[in-house]
Protein backbone atom coordinates (compact mmCIF):
# COMPACT_ATOMS: atom_id res chain seq x y z
CA UNK A 1 0.00 0.00 0.00
CA UNK A 2 1.90 3.15 -1.37
CA UNK A 3 0.64 6.32 0.79
CA UNK A 4 1.03 9.89 -0.10
CA UNK A 5 2.33 11.98 2.62
CA UNK A 6 0.95 15.74 2.32
CA UNK A 7 3.53 18.35 4.63
CA UNK A 8 6.07 15.77 4.52
CA UNK A 9 8.61 18.41 4.56
CA UNK A 10 6.63 19.66 8.08
CA UNK A 11 6.59 18.80 11.33
CA UNK A 12 3.53 16.97 11.67
CA UNK A 13 3.88 14.73 8.29
CA UNK A 14 7.53 14.51 8.71
CA UNK A 15 6.70 12.66 11.66
CA UNK A 16 4.35 10.33 9.48
CA UNK A 17 6.77 9.94 6.88
CA UNK A 18 9.26 8.73 9.18
CA UNK A 19 6.90 6.10 10.53
CA UNK A 20 5.74 4.68 7.86
CA UNK A 21 9.27 4.28 6.60
CA UNK A 22 10.05 2.55 9.62
CA UNK A 23 6.89 0.03 9.56
CA UNK A 24 8.20 -0.74 5.74
CA UNK A 25 5.31 1.14 4.42
CA UNK A 26 6.15 2.77 0.58
CA UNK A 27 5.93 6.13 1.57
CA UNK A 28 5.33 9.15 -1.11
CA UNK A 29 6.29 12.33 0.51
CA UNK A 30 4.91 15.58 -1.02
CA UNK A 31 7.30 18.36 -2.03
CA UNK A 32 7.98 21.74 -3.50
CA UNK A 33 11.28 21.56 -4.05
CA UNK A 34 12.77 17.72 -3.95
CA UNK A 35 16.13 19.79 -3.28
CA UNK A 36 15.60 21.59 -0.26
CA UNK A 37 17.58 19.74 2.65
CA UNK A 38 14.66 18.10 4.46
CA UNK A 39 13.14 16.81 1.32
CA UNK A 40 16.59 14.87 0.41
CA UNK A 41 16.60 13.31 4.42
CA UNK A 42 13.48 11.73 3.37
CA UNK A 43 14.32 10.43 0.06
CA UNK A 44 17.49 8.80 1.77
CA UNK A 45 14.92 7.57 4.41
CA UNK A 46 13.44 5.65 1.90
CA UNK A 47 10.58 8.19 0.46
CA UNK A 48 9.55 8.63 -3.00
CA UNK A 49 9.66 12.19 -3.74
CA UNK A 50 6.65 14.02 -5.77
CA UNK A 51 6.88 17.59 -6.63
CA UNK A 52 3.51 19.40 -6.26
CA UNK A 53 1.74 22.13 -5.17
CA UNK A 54 -1.86 22.73 -3.80
CA UNK A 55 -1.79 25.58 -6.06
CA UNK A 56 -1.67 22.91 -9.32
CA UNK A 57 -4.05 20.23 -9.18
CA UNK A 58 -2.44 18.37 -12.43
CA UNK A 59 0.71 18.11 -9.78
CA UNK A 60 -1.61 16.56 -7.07
CA UNK A 61 -3.33 13.90 -9.46
CA UNK A 62 0.41 12.80 -10.73
CA UNK A 63 1.89 12.54 -6.83
CA UNK A 64 -1.88 10.54 -6.53
CA UNK A 65 -1.85 8.63 -9.47
CA UNK A 66 -1.16 4.72 -7.95
CA UNK A 67 -1.60 5.56 -4.51
CA UNK A 68 -4.26 3.85 -2.09
CA UNK A 69 -3.58 6.05 1.42
CA UNK A 70 -3.45 9.88 1.77
CA UNK A 71 -2.08 11.62 4.97
CA UNK A 72 -3.59 14.90 4.40
CA UNK A 73 -2.31 18.15 6.31
CA UNK A 74 -3.14 21.96 5.54
CA UNK A 75 -1.68 25.08 6.67
CA UNK A 76 -3.83 26.94 9.05
CA UNK A 77 -5.19 30.03 7.45
CA UNK A 78 -3.30 33.00 7.57
CA UNK A 79 -3.42 35.93 4.95
CA UNK A 80 -5.14 34.17 2.74
CA UNK A 81 -8.62 33.80 4.17
CA UNK A 82 -9.50 30.49 2.38
CA UNK A 83 -5.77 28.82 2.51
CA UNK A 84 -7.00 26.34 4.03
CA UNK A 85 -10.22 25.04 2.21
CA UNK A 86 -8.69 25.51 -1.22
CA UNK A 87 -5.84 23.74 -0.64
CA UNK A 88 -7.94 20.75 1.42
CA UNK A 89 -10.33 21.41 -1.83
CA UNK A 90 -7.79 20.49 -4.37
CA UNK A 91 -6.40 17.80 -2.76
CA UNK A 92 -9.65 15.69 -1.75
CA UNK A 93 -10.85 16.44 -5.65
CA UNK A 94 -7.07 15.47 -6.91
CA UNK A 95 -7.34 11.84 -4.45
CA UNK A 96 -11.08 10.97 -5.65
CA UNK A 97 -10.01 11.73 -9.02
CA UNK A 98 -7.15 9.16 -8.51
CA UNK A 99 -9.26 6.66 -6.79
CA UNK A 100 -7.44 6.70 -3.61
CA UNK A 101 -9.23 5.02 -0.99
CA UNK A 102 -8.44 5.73 2.64
CA UNK A 103 -7.44 9.38 3.72
CA UNK A 104 -6.04 10.31 7.21
CA UNK A 105 -6.88 13.92 7.88
CA UNK A 106 -5.33 16.25 10.59
CA UNK A 107 -7.09 18.96 11.99
CA UNK A 108 -7.01 20.39 15.80
CA UNK A 109 -8.66 19.32 18.78
CA UNK A 110 -12.13 20.74 19.87
CA UNK A 111 -12.48 21.88 16.09
CA UNK A 112 -16.00 19.72 16.12
CA UNK A 113 -17.52 21.84 19.37
CA UNK A 114 -16.33 25.66 18.66
CA UNK A 115 -19.72 27.00 18.00
CA UNK A 116 -20.39 26.11 21.75
CA UNK A 117 -17.19 27.62 23.56
CA UNK A 118 -17.11 30.25 25.88
CA UNK A 119 -16.63 33.29 23.63
CA UNK A 120 -17.51 32.55 20.41
CA UNK A 121 -21.52 34.51 20.16
CA UNK A 122 -19.59 37.32 21.50
CA UNK A 123 -17.00 36.93 18.61
CA UNK A 124 -14.19 36.51 20.75
CA UNK A 125 -12.11 34.39 18.97
CA UNK A 126 -10.83 34.01 15.57
CA UNK A 127 -13.72 32.83 13.88
CA UNK A 128 -12.20 32.00 10.36
CA UNK A 129 -9.41 29.25 11.64
CA UNK A 130 -12.07 27.18 13.42
CA UNK A 131 -14.92 27.28 10.55
CA UNK A 132 -11.61 26.75 8.20
CA UNK A 133 -10.20 23.54 10.10
CA UNK A 134 -13.90 22.54 10.32
CA UNK A 135 -14.82 22.83 6.32
CA UNK A 136 -11.73 20.56 5.59
CA UNK A 137 -12.80 18.27 7.70
CA UNK A 138 -16.27 18.15 5.90
CA UNK A 139 -14.48 17.92 2.67
CA UNK A 140 -12.79 14.76 3.45
CA UNK A 141 -15.86 13.10 5.11
CA UNK A 142 -18.07 13.51 2.45
CA UNK A 143 -15.99 13.42 -0.47
CA UNK A 144 -16.69 9.40 -0.43
CA UNK A 145 -13.96 7.50 0.58
CA UNK A 146 -13.74 3.92 1.54
CA UNK A 147 -12.21 5.17 4.60
CA UNK A 148 -11.87 8.47 5.96
CA UNK A 149 -10.19 8.89 9.88
CA UNK A 150 -9.62 12.71 11.03
CA UNK A 151 -7.25 13.53 14.27
CA UNK A 152 -7.77 16.23 16.25
CA UNK A 153 -4.23 17.21 18.00
CA UNK A 154 -3.58 19.83 20.81
CA UNK A 155 -0.76 21.57 21.14
CA UNK A 156 1.52 20.24 19.60
CA UNK A 157 5.23 19.51 22.18
CA UNK A 158 7.70 19.99 19.14
CA UNK A 159 6.91 23.74 19.35
CA UNK A 160 9.46 23.73 22.04
CA UNK A 161 11.93 22.90 20.12
CA UNK A 162 13.75 24.68 17.17
CA UNK A 163 13.10 25.97 14.87
CA UNK A 164 9.40 26.97 16.31
CA UNK A 165 10.44 27.53 19.22
CA UNK A 166 12.63 30.90 18.13
CA UNK A 167 8.99 32.03 17.31
CA UNK A 168 6.56 30.66 19.37
CA UNK A 169 8.74 31.13 22.46
CA UNK A 170 11.28 33.63 21.55
CA UNK A 171 12.64 33.86 25.09
CA UNK A 172 13.31 30.58 25.42
CA UNK A 173 17.13 31.13 24.11
CA UNK A 174 17.39 33.61 27.27
CA UNK A 175 15.71 31.73 29.96
CA UNK A 176 12.34 32.69 30.30
CA UNK A 177 8.77 31.56 28.94
CA UNK A 178 6.18 34.22 28.30
CA UNK A 179 3.42 34.10 28.17
CA UNK A 180 -0.42 35.48 28.67
CA UNK A 181 -1.39 31.52 30.29
CA UNK A 182 -2.26 32.32 33.51
CA UNK A 183 -0.20 29.80 35.79
CA UNK A 184 -2.98 27.01 36.42
CA UNK A 185 -3.47 27.11 33.08
CA UNK A 186 -2.96 22.84 31.61
CA UNK A 187 -1.21 22.98 28.13
CA UNK A 188 -2.41 20.09 26.27
CA UNK A 189 0.05 18.23 24.93
CA UNK A 190 0.63 15.87 22.02
CA UNK A 191 4.41 14.94 20.47
CA UNK A 192 4.32 14.97 16.46
CA UNK A 193 5.74 11.18 16.75
CA UNK A 194 2.40 10.15 18.69
CA UNK A 195 0.42 12.37 15.80
CA UNK A 196 2.50 9.51 13.64
CA UNK A 197 1.88 6.20 15.59
CA UNK A 198 -2.28 7.41 15.53
CA UNK A 199 -2.13 7.78 11.82
CA UNK A 200 -0.11 4.68 11.29
CA UNK A 201 -2.73 2.76 13.69
CA UNK A 202 -5.18 3.91 11.30
CA UNK A 203 -3.41 3.01 8.20
CA UNK A 204 -2.80 -0.54 9.60
CA UNK A 205 -6.34 -1.18 10.49
CA UNK A 206 -8.68 0.52 7.91
CA UNK A 207 -12.11 -1.25 9.46
CA UNK A 208 -11.14 -0.27 12.98
CA UNK A 209 -10.91 3.65 12.26
CA UNK A 210 -13.35 4.34 9.19
CA UNK A 211 -15.60 7.22 10.33
CA UNK A 212 -13.90 7.58 13.50
CA UNK A 213 -12.57 11.14 14.99
CA UNK A 214 -10.46 11.05 17.55
CA UNK A 215 -8.44 13.65 19.66
CA UNK A 216 -5.43 13.24 20.51
CA UNK A 217 -3.45 14.70 23.29
CA UNK A 218 -0.22 12.82 25.26
CA UNK A 219 0.34 14.74 28.80
CA UNK A 220 -1.38 18.13 30.93
CA UNK A 221 1.01 20.26 32.68
CA UNK A 222 1.16 24.22 33.69
CA UNK A 223 3.72 26.37 32.07
CA UNK A 224 5.82 26.57 35.64
CA UNK A 225 5.17 22.29 35.39
CA UNK A 226 7.01 22.52 31.52
CA UNK A 227 9.38 25.21 32.82
CA UNK A 228 9.98 22.28 35.13
CA UNK A 229 10.91 19.86 32.65
CA UNK A 230 13.40 21.78 30.20
CA UNK A 231 15.26 23.40 33.41
CA UNK A 232 15.74 19.40 34.72
CA UNK A 233 16.39 18.31 31.30
CA UNK A 234 18.87 20.58 30.32
CA UNK A 235 20.65 21.42 33.49
CA UNK A 236 19.80 25.20 33.13
CA UNK A 237 17.65 27.88 34.98
CA UNK A 238 14.46 28.49 33.44
CA UNK A 239 11.97 30.62 34.57
CA UNK A 240 8.07 30.93 33.46
CA UNK A 241 6.19 33.92 33.26
CA UNK A 242 2.64 34.97 32.81
CA UNK A 243 2.57 38.75 31.29
CA UNK A 244 -0.64 40.91 30.21
CA UNK A 245 -1.42 39.71 26.47
CA UNK A 246 -1.13 43.17 25.34
CA UNK A 247 2.19 43.79 26.49
CA UNK A 248 3.14 40.79 25.01
CA UNK A 249 2.24 42.00 21.37
CA UNK A 250 3.87 45.40 21.94
CA UNK A 251 7.14 43.53 22.55
CA UNK A 252 6.85 41.38 19.31
CA UNK A 253 4.58 38.52 19.99
CA UNK A 254 2.15 37.38 16.95
CA UNK A 255 -1.08 38.54 17.95
CA UNK A 256 -3.01 35.60 16.68
CA UNK A 257 -0.72 33.24 19.18
CA UNK A 258 -0.96 35.13 22.05
CA UNK A 259 -5.01 35.43 21.62
CA UNK A 260 -4.48 31.59 21.46
CA UNK A 261 -3.01 31.78 25.10
CA UNK A 262 -5.89 33.64 25.97
CA UNK A 263 -8.37 31.05 24.58
CA UNK A 264 -6.29 28.35 26.44
CA UNK A 265 -6.93 30.37 29.66
CA UNK A 266 -10.61 30.26 29.15
CA UNK A 267 -11.96 27.48 26.61
CA UNK A 268 -8.99 25.37 26.06
CA UNK A 269 -8.53 22.39 23.78
CA UNK A 270 -10.98 19.26 25.22
CA UNK A 271 -8.09 16.32 24.14
CA UNK A 272 -7.18 13.99 27.06
CA UNK A 273 -4.85 10.80 26.78
CA UNK A 274 -7.23 8.76 28.08
CA UNK A 275 -8.71 8.61 24.43
CA UNK A 276 -5.07 7.30 22.74
CA UNK A 277 -4.92 4.70 25.53
CA UNK A 278 -8.70 3.48 24.70
CA UNK A 279 -6.95 3.17 21.03
CA UNK A 280 -3.95 0.87 22.29
CA UNK A 281 -1.38 3.27 22.05
CA UNK A 282 0.34 4.85 25.27
CA UNK A 283 1.54 8.56 24.63
CA UNK A 284 4.55 10.30 25.46
CA UNK A 285 5.08 12.57 28.57
CA UNK A 286 6.57 15.95 27.87
CA UNK A 287 9.41 14.73 30.59
CA UNK A 288 10.09 11.78 28.02
CA UNK A 289 9.42 13.83 24.72
CA UNK A 290 11.81 16.53 26.42
CA UNK A 291 14.84 13.54 26.93
CA UNK A 292 14.49 12.53 23.34
CA UNK A 293 14.54 16.34 21.66
CA UNK A 294 17.07 17.61 24.17
CA UNK A 295 19.34 18.47 21.68
CA UNK A 296 16.48 20.67 20.08
CA UNK A 297 15.59 22.90 22.72
CA UNK A 298 17.38 25.87 23.23
CA UNK A 299 17.10 27.83 26.69
CA UNK A 300 20.46 29.15 26.70
CA UNK A 301 23.85 28.45 27.94
CA UNK A 302 23.98 28.61 31.76
CA UNK A 303 26.13 31.90 32.29
CA UNK A 304 23.39 34.14 30.07
CA UNK A 305 20.58 32.37 31.78
CA UNK A 306 22.52 34.18 35.63
CA UNK A 307 22.97 37.50 33.77
CA UNK A 308 19.51 37.40 32.67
Amino acid sequence: MTILVTGATGTQGGAVARALLARGKPVRALVRDPHAASARTLEQAGAMLAVGRFEDSASLRTALSGVDALFSVQTAPGAERDGERMQARALIDAARTENVRHVVHSSVSNSGAFRSMEGWAEGRWERNYWESKADAEAIVGDAGFSVHTILRPAFMMDNFAMPKAAWMFPDLAQGAIRTALAPETPMVLIAADDIARMACAAFEAPPAFAGQIIELAGDLLTLPEIAGVLATVKGRKLVSESWNADALIARGQHDGWVRTQEWMNIVNYPARPEEMLDWGIEPTSFTDWARRHADMIDIGAQEDNERN
